[in-house]
């Protein structure tokens, strides 16, 4: 069943300013008024997709309806246990990752939304702008 759990980010519109992906890992740098949020994933991710807010309305419009007593208008960056990402993700390899424990994670920001599938949770800095 599909669980929905955020991440407590100060409240905010946050938006994407930068995607990085380097040896250090994948990071995922979003901005409010108030904060910087970095979001690093300090190994191998097994996707990532990252499109404009509009581009996967459909899908949004199901999360929203699905996971109301969770206001998505608030969240940030949350995390799936089970989606139809990670289904896809794991047909693609013929049942080869069928067994491996994915987390689908979503920075939903206003402009953009990152999405990332992987087996570990990122690391968070939240640092308040002066």
């Amino acid at each position: 069943m599909e669980e929905l759990t955020g991440y407590n980010l100060p409240e905010g519109s946050y938006w994407v300013k930068k995607v990085q992906q380097d040896e250090k890992g994948t990071l995922i740098v979003l901005e409010s008024k108030q904060f910087m949020v970095k979001i690093l994933f300090a190994g191998f991710v097994y996707a990532m997709l990252c499109s404009d807010e509009s581009g996967l309305q459909k899908r949004n419009h199901q999360w929203l309806e699905k996971f109301a007593e969770v206001s998505l208008i608030d969240v940030a960056f949350f995390k799936l246990t089970d989606s139809k990402f990670i289904d896809y993700i794991k047909d693609q390899t013929f049942g080869y990752y069928e067994d491996f424990d994915f987390k689908h994670f979503v920075a939903w920001t206003e402009d953009n939304i990152i999405e990332i599938i992987a087996h570990y949770e990122p690391e968070i800095e939240i640092q308040e702008k002066k």
